[in-house]
């Protein structure tokens, strides 16, 4: 499923007009007949909250057709029907021919009306506002809001009135919907800011703007389906031995990050690595050698001593790393004296912040997973403006440098730099240390297995949510040594949906 910002929207529909002389009145009355009959079963009883635009437009049809279905409907207006659009006009006077009751809500007592309409039993739909929104709501329109929100029930139309569709962000005051009926694509807002809990549940209605229109107009911004997950999943020949399912290297030497080399070390192994070597100093080998049984460690007392990095498949550098000396100059290592594809988290990507020459060297090959404050770091813009902008400057990141970028949070970027594709697996439950670690070993373990560096980031993350959403059904939180323990059970699961 693709996702678009509203200028796109807007760009579609008038050339859909235009170009293709698709009368606006044919797409309006092929939303609302297509999105009544979706909600038609919901319920017996409607509020429909109309504004006077195209949206309220949608909202007019959509109380025709219900009332066709036999159902009860209460029909209110708000705004000035002198501004009103023309196909808005059109389905109003059709509304008052059929004899239809209408409140044009202006006053205090119009106000006291709808609210008593609000009951457990009555389904609000919201037809307030559309895309074209551009200003901070207030006044009557405010007050209205604010009664739809009393309501558990509330089904908003393209998305809800309030929303800036590209930000996610309220102007003002928005509509907390149950249901969002959202018109032929999905909008950048409903993954960004509180455009993600104000959506509710996404339903995409069809109203027939040409396939070319789309390819034409196309940001390249997809929520992949789960299906498209499962094809990535590589079987497992019969006749294969460890030699064929990846050597993984992971390089720590912090002795306050013990636990984090383990996690990344466990993950990959869990994921189906053939062989995973920890790359570690003198001190930490012996600690980590008493909690890792299936990998080898690979201990030196100086980083001179650091050798036979190419014989990996991947080398994951940040887990564990810290911010010394030590640390530096194994990162230094592990860049400029291997070929090979590489995971950089954590302190690895603290380093390369403070040492930005260091991204020449890793083009072509590596993935980078950044959280929020590490992508601060790295680019020098605060948290703030990249969580404004998460899409366009993640891309711009993995264009320049030639790398695939993996923005950790809700909703996951990842991106190839033309290319952006949006996870939507996981939840709040995974907050807790150690998650980064995990999906790092869990991506170095698919690079190993032969997955492209794209593909190991995009079923990556889907494997790291999937498996916390699954477990998480039955728990209050997620860690990431519950993860790990899943990890084979959910990857044979998915692989059996195949």
């Amino acid at each position: 499923m693709e996702i678009f910002r509203k200028s796109s929207c807007k760009k579609m529909e008038k050339e859909a007009i235009e170009s293709f002389k698709i009368p606006s009145i044919v797409l309006m009355e092929n939303a609302g007949e297509r999105i009544a009959n979706y909600i038609k079963n919901e319920g017996e009883k409607f509020v429909i909250i109309a504004g006077v635009g195209n949206n309220g437009g949608d909202g007019l049809v959509i109380s025709r057709k219900l009332i066709l279905s036999n159902k009860k409907v209460h029909i209110f207006i708000v705004g000035n029907l002198d501004k009103c659009s023309s196909e808005f006009k059109i389905n109003l006077d059709i509304l008052i021919n059929m004899k239809v009751d209408i409140c044009h809500l202006k006053s205090e007592e119009d106000l006291l009306n709808l609210n008593r309409l609000i009951d457990k039993d009555t389904l609000i739909i919201d037809a307030l506002f559309g895309i074209g929104l551009n200003r901070n709501i207030d006044g009557i329109y405010k007050k209205v809001i604010s009664i739809i929100n009393k309501s558990e029930k509330v089904f908003s139309i393209d998305i809800p009135s309030g929303m800036d569709s590209d930000t996610g962000k309220a102007l003002g005051t928005c509509v907390k919907a149950y249901k969002t009926f959202t018109i032929e694509c999905l909008k950048r807002g409903f993954i960004h800011n509180e455009g993600v809990i104000n959506v509710g549940e996404i339903n995409v209605i069809n109203i027939d703007i040409p396939k070319e229109l789309k390819e034409k107009n196309s940001e390249k911004v997809y929520i992949l389906p789960r299906e498209a997950y499962i094809d990535k999943i590589k079987k497992r020949d019969k006749l294969g031995h460890k030699g064929d399912f990846g050597k993984v290297g992971i390089i720590g030497c912090s002795k306050d990050f013990v636990g984090a080399v383990y996690i990344a070390s466990e993950a990959a192994i869990r994921t189906g690595s053939g062989l995973v070597t920890l790359i570690t100093n003198k001190d930490i080998a012996s600690i980590l050698k008493c909690r890792v049984i299936e990998a080898m460690v690979k201990e030196y007392e100086s980083t001179y001593e650091i050798s036979g990095l190419d014989k990996f498949d991947v080398i994951a550098c940040g887990p564990g790393l810290g911010r010394s000396n030590e640390a530096k100059e194994v990162l230094y290592k592990s860049i400029k004296e291997t070929k090979c594809p590489l995971v950089i988290d954590a302190d690895g990507l603290n380093i390369l912040s403070e040492n930005k020459d260091l991204l020449n060297y890793i083009k072509n090959r590596s993935i980078l997973t950044p959280h929020l404050g590490e992508m601060s770091r790295l680019i020098g813009k605060d948290i703030k403006s990249i969580e404004d902008n998460k899409i366009e400057i993640s891309r711009k990141f993995a264009k320049e440098n030639n790398v695939i970028l993996l923005l950790k949070g809700y909703n996951t970027i990842i991106t190839d730099g033309e290319y952006v594709y949006i996870n939507k697996t996981g939840s709040s439950k995974m907050a807790s240390g150690g998650m980064g670690d995990c999906l790092t070993g869990i991506i170095a373990s698919l690079i190993g297995q032969g997955l492209s560096l794209i593909d190991s980031a995009l079923l990556g993350a889907y494997i790291h949510g999937y498996s916390s959403d699954f477990i998480g059904k039955k728990m209050y939180s997620v860690s990431a040594r519950d993860i790990i323990n899943v990890l084979p059970k959910i990857i044979e699961d998915l692989l059996c949906e195949n």
